[in-house]
């Protein structure tokens, strides 16, 4: 019970100061990886979530949905990550004009179309089956709301410039989130880019909480900035990273090493969350530079070489769902290594379009040349 008073307390206080939040944070550089959805679908069948419709369980629901209805009467409502659209009890006191929501889960979605059948008959509400990382509608919205899920839905500024056309002139954006240290990193961000209008953390009978928050983003023209643009740390615990310039002579130098070896290839490097920085592809490389992104990107989300994932993948099925899960994003093949700095993680290097071993080589010869920089 002591514990579980601290770790609420630190929690609370980290909503305001980042850094308390990176001082007591336990694995502050491991990535938050989402659940493949094949354990989704899973959980919906089994009825797992069946008890996120019971009223002791909607607290922050119905707060979220106050919150929103007092600044847009009758909103408009794109629910991304909607599961069941359990959401949707909550905002029908409030008389919604419109409801969307979306999951990737189809007995999720399944589900919900015959919860909210009377519903979906009158227009009112419509459940659609898709990603919410690509999903897109030409519908505008009063609110977008992440209910639960924006921990897995990739760069919280990339996601709200993602929809930012669906918004509305003066919209906002929803979310509610379980009060924990490293999703709270996306709360700062998200922040970042507009204006809180609502914001408030909500104790739950049986432990733990929940933050229930509306903000109003910043102009389209500058979310559009801040999707291509790396936001700086702004604490001090913040982790070292990868420059252009030295991204730039790694991926050339893996190149060369393959070169040397009569092998055109393409190489990259990317940062820590396993966001491009520099796709390099020799003109006589055989292949567009599509497998070596994914590659790295394997690297720094796994903090492993593709020579130790290659074959984990074979052997460890819940390993290979998670590469299954992300088959444009990840690729785990031998050729790919982990970056660090000062032994934090800030990247991957990798090198494709040529046998795995002598991609293998290439790459730790590149980044044998800079080990006084990054290992």
């Amino acid at each position: 019970m002591a514990y579980l008073r601290w770790r609420r307390f630190v929690e609370l206080a980290s909503l305001d100061r980042p850094w308390v939040g990176e001082l007591f944070m336990r694995k502050r550089n491991k990535p938050i990886v989402a659940a493949p959805v094949e354990k989704w679908d899973r959980e919906y069948q089994e009825g797992l979530y069946d008890r996120l419709a019971r009223s002791e369980q909607r607290h922050h629901h119905r707060l979220l949905a106050a919150m929103i209805a007092d600044r847009w009467p009758n909103p408009r409502v794109l629910e991304i990550g909607a599961g069941e659209g359990v959401l949707f009890e909550a905002f029908r006191a409030h008389a919604p004009a419109r409801y969307v929501g979306v999951d990737f889960s189809a007995p999720a979605v399944e589900k919900g179309l015959e919860r909210l059948a009377a519903e979906r008959a009158t227009g009112q509400v419509e459940l659609l089956l898709g990603d919410g990382r690509t999903f897109r509608t030409d519908e505008t919205f009063d609110v977008v709301v992440f209910s639960e899920c924006i921990e897995h839905l990739g760069e919280v500024e990339d996601l709200v410039a993602h929809y930012a056309p669906n918004l509305k002139s003066g919209g906002g954006v929803g979310l509610t989130m379980w009060l924990a240290l490293k999703p709270l990193r996306l709360w700062h961000r998200l922040k970042r880019l507009g204006q809180v209008l609502d914001e408030a953390a909500i104790n739950t009978p049986w432990g733990g909480g929940w933050l229930v928050s509306v903000v109003r983003p910043a102009t389209k023209a500058v979310l559009a900035m801040a999707a291509c643009v790396a936001l700086a740390p702004s604490d001090a615990f913040a982790s070292p990273a990868l420059d252009l310039p030295l991204s730039i002579d790694l991926a050339r130098a893996a190149v060369d090493a393959c070169a040397a070896r009569g092998a055109a290839v393409s190489a990259s490097v990317v940062d820590d969350k396993g966001n491009p920085l520099v796709v390099l592809r020799a003109p006589a490389s055989p292949k567009p530079p599509i497998a070596a992104p994914r590659k790295a990107a394997a690297a720094a989300q796994f903090d492993a070489p593709g020579s130790e994932m290659e074959p984990r993948e074979k052997a460890d099925p819940a390993f290979a769902a998670l590469i299954k899960a992300e088959p444009e994003r990840l690729n785990p093949h031998a050729g790919s290594l982990p970056l660090h700095i000062d032994g934090k993680l800030v990247g991957g290097l990798a090198v494709a379009d040529t046998a795995h071993d002598t991609a293998d080589a290439c790459a730790r010869e590149a980044l044998a040349k800079f080990a006084a920089k990054v290992r």
